[in-house]
């Protein structure tokens, strides 16, 4: 079924402001982190194709989209406290996880940290461990090209967009770019602080992962950012997980097969349930 059209919130938090956005639905909520250099709108297309009555809530993180851009304070722990606080505040008691990519390491690490509250946990893609050369790669791209002459330049620069429907890198455009008077487009987040997130998913953070809740991992199997070994590795690690390889899908599997995401997450879903 086609979700409603979200509600947009602003929480605050000790020092900064965090940007929510909620499609209204039931129990139990499910809290949604996004890519490093994305907001919460990335997600708007695999929700649009769920067809489950959940509460979905997605967060900007800081220096990301509509939340607040503090000049420092970018590593894992710093938006693990934001993940914290926004829960906190929004009342939350018991909540299922999905996170992608960096908001993959983000949701096993607030799980493995909460385990009464998380019902459940989906991980797309995380970076774990992520390669040196490709994280430099990514960080160099981020405080080099967040700036772009016009719309055919930001449009060709997506990252990881080779694989998304002409509506959706609109819908990318429309929500992670500012148009500025002259037609020149800037990136809607901080990119010294992104640049710091990207860094921190260079750490190992292997041992730190202690989740016990039901718990999907998908990877996409274009993906080079989590290789096979490593999906195997975590679904070790974690009692009863089940990991899923993604066909037609890279490393942004929410993007690049929306339907197909959101098909898992129903049927992951529905078995909580």
């Amino acid at each position: 079924m086609e979700a409603e059209a979200p509600l947009s919130e602003f929480v605050p938090l000790p020092g900064r402001t965090i940007h929510i956005v909620v499609w209204p639905g039931g129990e139990p909520p499910v809290l949604l982190l996004h890519p490093n250099r994305t907001n919460a709108r990335v997600w708007d297309f695999a929700i649009a194709a769920s067809e489950a009555p959940n509460r979905y809530l997605a967060m900007d993180y800081r220096g990301h989209g509509r939340s607040d851009y503090p000049s420092a304070g970018y590593t894992l722990d710093h938006h693990l406290a934001d993940v914290a606080g926004v829960v906190e505040q929004v009342g939350l008691d018991r909540y299922v996880l999905v996170g992608a990519a960096t908001g993959g390491n983000l949701g096993l690490l607030h799980a493995s940290r909460f385990p009464a509250e998380v019902a459940g946990l989906v991980v797309a893609d995380p970076g774990l461990s992520l390669d040196p050369k490709r994280s430099r790669r990514a960080q160099r791209e981020i405080l080099e090209e967040h700036t772009f002459p016009d719309l055919a330049t930001a449009r060709a620069r997506l990252p990881h967009g080779s694989r998304w429907s002409e509506m959706m890198r609109d819908h990318v455009l429309d929500h992670s770019f500012q148009v500025l008077p002259d037609g020149s487009m800037v990136s809607r987040f901080y990119p010294p602080g992104v640049a710091t997130t990207e860094a921190a998913l260079e750490a190992d953070i292997w041992d730190e992962i202690r989740v016990r809740c039901p718990t999907l991992v998908l990877r996409g199997a274009e993906s080079p950012t989590f290789p096979s070994d490593r999906m195997e590795r975590l679904v070790s690690m974690i009692p009863g997980a089940r990991g899923v390889t993604v066909a037609g899908a890279g490393h942004r599997i929410a993007q690049d097969v929306p339907d197909r995401f959101a098909a898992l997450l129903d049927d992951f879903l529905s078995d909580l349930s």
